[in-house]
């Protein structure tokens, strides 16, 4: 399964990445999560693994990447690019602990260095061409607000956790989001993070999964340590597994 964590950029994304994938491992999955977003560097801190080189650096950097997605749309692009099971992604940009491992795409590193697409890019084609066996996952950790769906990333996922904050701008953000994923009929599910007393009662939405605010979060993170999953979590999989 290839579970897409989509929301507005500080909604929480990469902490319930980085909890469900915590909690697939002691469940005795096998989880890659693939870090998609090119400006959060924090998916690492949170699990406790350091930082590795990413893909784009282990093709030669982003003017490679460049490259080929130049020779995707002149029909020149090796078919067999990313045709990869776990066991083959190499080994140098995978930043491991047991069965859980953190891939990144690319990061933007200098000001006027131009856009992410190729970055983008990669991470379509990554998730197209990877393959899965049994008790695997990979967990995609997107890029804030929805130009993944426009580069086309999410067509190679089966579910998206749509990742919400108890604001309006997020809620409009989930009803797009929402729609998006239904055009491509893509498994969607709502979750409320940060969410205070009371709030479920004053939404325009209905959340599969509401997760509490908890000021630990905050102070665990200001002081280094890694997250933890917390009991949401084990509903939000009981849901999607379901």
């Amino acid at each position: 399964m290839k579970i897409l964590v989509s929301g507005k950029g500080g909604c929480g994304k990469s902490t319930i990445s980085a909890m469900l994938g915590k909690y697939l491992v002691e469940r005795g999955y096998r989880v890659l999560i693939i870090d998609a977003d090119e400006s959060n560097p924090g998916l690492y801190r949170m699990l406790g693994l350091p930082r590795v080189k990413t893909l784009a650096e282990h093709l030669g950097g982003k003017k490679r990447a460049k490259i080929l997605m130049a020779a995707e749309g002149e029909g020149e692009l090796d078919e067999e690019l990313f045709k990869w099971t776990l066991d083959e992604v190499p080994g140098e940009i995978l930043a491991r602990k047991g069965n859980l491992a953190v891939l990144t795409i690319g990061k933007i590193e200098e000001a006027e260095e131009g856009c992410a697409c190729p970055y983008g890019f990669l991470a379509r084609k990554l998730l197209e061409g990877i393959r899965l066996g049994k008790n695997e996952i990979i967990i995609v950790d997107t890029e804030a607000g929805i130009e993944h769906f426009g580069r086309g990333v999410d067509k190679y996922v089966d579910v998206v956790i749509d990742v919400a904050e108890p604001s309006v701008e997020s809620i409009e953000l989930s009803k797009k989001i929402a729609s998006l994923s239904e055009s491509l009929r893509l498994r969607h599910f709502l979750v409320l993070n940060k969410a205070l007393p009371g709030i479920e009662e004053n939404l325009p939405v209905k959340p599969d999964v509401i997760i509490p605010f908890n000021q630990d979060f905050i102070l665990d993170s200001l002081n280094g340590k890694e997250v933890e999953p917390v009991e949401q979590i084990e509903r939000l999989w009981g849901i999607i597994a379901g």
